[in-house]
């Protein structure tokens, strides 16, 4: 299913920052694209034979857009052929004037890149195995919009939090029902009072054992232990292999 640039929270820049990605031949779908991950990229040559990019933005948070800007102008002067677009950012409704505002401030203006705006259930052409594109609001930090998503991913029914303290109810009963294929969720050892990512104790009260085989713990933190995480019967993400960052 996904693999990740990067897993690791705005501080745990070790791991990168908190990016899926699927590659398809010549198209690279991703979500996000944080502050510490277009190097990271670019060392790992996963642009290689790509002529198509899509990213999906979950929020605003410099460690998940800090470097989408690099990415989108590197994509439009040195994919070939040079001087066309060929990154699409996909964005929902409610997100869509920010990013635009955001983008044009650092310079990257509508030449670079083709936006599309996402209400309700999206079916996208051309995203490789990606078929279906839902937004889900989540909490996250106050006052600022966000987003997880339910995809469909190969056949595969998929839900990816983005960053959120919370895990939305029809979600959780998907999960539980069998209807969720795999379900990517925010997930930090850190817990406290106003914490806004969701606490590994607080997966574990939420998710029955018998289901958490297909939950992928993502964004972690620095205190976050990937052993623990798994005795308890969840899956951990990793990111790309430090070995292929030569």
């Amino acid at each position: 299913m996904f693999q990740f640039i990067g897993c690791g929270s705005a501080f745990h820049t070790k791991l990168g920052n908190n990016s899926a990605y699927l590659k398809n031949g010549s198209h690279l779908f991703m979500i996000d694209c944080g502050s510490a991950n277009f190097d990271r990229i670019l060392r790992a040559q996963l642009l290689v034979g790509v002529d198509e990019i899509a990213v999906l933005v979950t929020h605003l948070h410099p460690d998940h857009v800090g470097s989408l800007g690099d990415l989108l102008f590197y994509s439009y002067y040195s994919v070939p052929p040079a001087a066309q677009v060929t990154a699409t950012v996909l964005t929902p409704k409610k997100l869509s004037h920010d990013f635009r505002a955001l983008m044009k401030l650092m310079g990257v203006t509508d030449k670079y890149y083709r936006h599309v705006e996402i209400s309700g259930t999206y079916r996208p052409v051309g995203m490789g195995d990606v078929t279906r594109i839902e937004p889900v609001p989540v909490q996250h930090s106050r006052g600022l919009t966000c987003f997880g998503y339910l995809l469909d991913v190969g056949g595969k029914h998929v839900y990816y939090s983005g960053d959120a303290n919370m895990i939305p109810t029809d979600v959780l009963e998907a999960l539980k029902s069998g209807e969720l294929d795999y379900m990517y969720q925010d997930t930090s050892k850190a817990d406290y009072a106003g914490n806004v990512h969701l606490s590994l104790r607080q997966l574990t009260e939420f998710v029955p054992q018998q289901v958490r085989g297909r939950v992928y713990c993502m964004h972690l933190d620095p205190p976050f232990l990937p052993e623990e995480a798994i005795s308890l019967g969840f899956q951990v993400v990793s990111p790309l292999e430090l070995a292929n960052l030569s």
